[in-house]
């Protein structure tokens, strides 16, 4: 396991002591929040930053409050009192340049045969105004993607919650995705599964939307 993989972040260790807790499986905790497996052990390894969606469905799982997963029922620290959260709305330019200092996202899409909404994680880099992706060949994704010649709707969400701070941002894009079969950057993303055959993405955006809340 990797050095991240043996120190997660506060959420994980909150996922992972709640659902140990309970005896479930992270199967069951997955199948419970409706969503894959793999993000419940992503969660639980590695120090993850994950939209307010995937948190709200992880307390329905794990039966908490989401402001309890989050930590944020724990005591104040003094240097935070008296002073309040505040949102803003980024610029795209600002959300782009958010977007090329992270790795990892997920991609979220409707795919057959029951056309219900499918969150997959994946690791990603930015070109041109489009998002890379590479997914394994074969996998729901890819050939989701390849059954929609005029590209699948797809959103594609990055972020980080900082819990110490009480500061984070999130980014979401919202458009095609397509093959990327002419890819001049077979380097560009390196899937964390080694050896195995992967088929290269990519999102093109109509929308590009952000925010940040921060203390103030």
């Amino acid at each position: 396991m990797s050095e991240l993989g043996r120190h997660p972040g506060d959420l994980g260790r909150r996922v992972r002591h709640r659902r140990e807790e309970l005896s479930l499986t992270r199967a069951e905790v997955a199948n419970r929040a409706g969503i894959e497996q793999a993000m419940v052990a992503y969660i639980e390894e590695q120090p993850a930053s994950v939209s307010a969606e995937i948190v709200l469905r992880l307390a329905y799982a794990l039966d908490l409050p989401d402001y309890s997963l989050l930590g944020s029922d724990a005591d104040v620290p003094p240097e935070f009192e008296g002073h309040r959260p505040r949102l803003d709305v980024l610029a795209e330019h600002e959300c782009w340049r958010l977007l090329d200092e992270q790795g990892v996202g997920r991609v979220a899409f409707l795919a057959e045969p029951d056309d219900l909404p499918h969150v997959l994680p994946l690791n990603y880099a930015v070109r041109n105004g489009q998002v890379l992706l590479r997914t394994r060949q074969g996998s729901l994704l890819e050939t989701t993607v390849h059954r929609s010649p005029r590209g699948c709707p797809a959103s594609f969400e990055v972020d980080h919650i900082d819990d110490a701070q009480r500061e984070g941002w999130s980014v979401l894009l919202r458009g095609l995705a397509m093959p990327d079969d002419t890819a001049q950057e077979p380097a560009a993303v390196e899937p964390w599964a080694g050896g195995v055959a992967v088929r290269p993405l990519h999102l093109t955006p109509r929308m590009v939307t952000g925010r940040r809340i921060f203390v103030t």
